[in-house]
């Protein structure tokens, strides 16, 4: 198990009509959850064990049908003691 704890948030571009399939796409993911949304545009918040996991989970919201693009804003990482989740 890793110790450490990966975090990033993105906005995400959605096409108008596709907003419904990419929010229910992205609530379905285990390590997502979606913080702000108006018509075009998500705040998804990731977490995760490790930047490569992340990296991935930034790749399958880009492959998404009606996602416009995927951009991180923010990333933080830190190193859990033994206990912490």
């Amino acid at each position: 198990m890793s110790n450490e704890l990966h975090v990033t948030s993105l906005i995400v571009q959605v096409l108008p009509e596709k907003m419904t399939e990419v929010r229910q796409a992205i609530m379905q993911m285990s390590n997502a959850e979606l913080s702000v949304n108006d018509e075009v545009k998500l705040i998804v918040v990731l977490e995760g064990e490790s930047q490569k996991a992340l990296l991935a989970d930034i790749e399958a919201i880009n492959g998404i049908n009606g996602v416009l693009s995927a951009s991180m804003v923010y990333q933080q990482s830190d190193v859990l003691e033994e206990g912490e989740i």
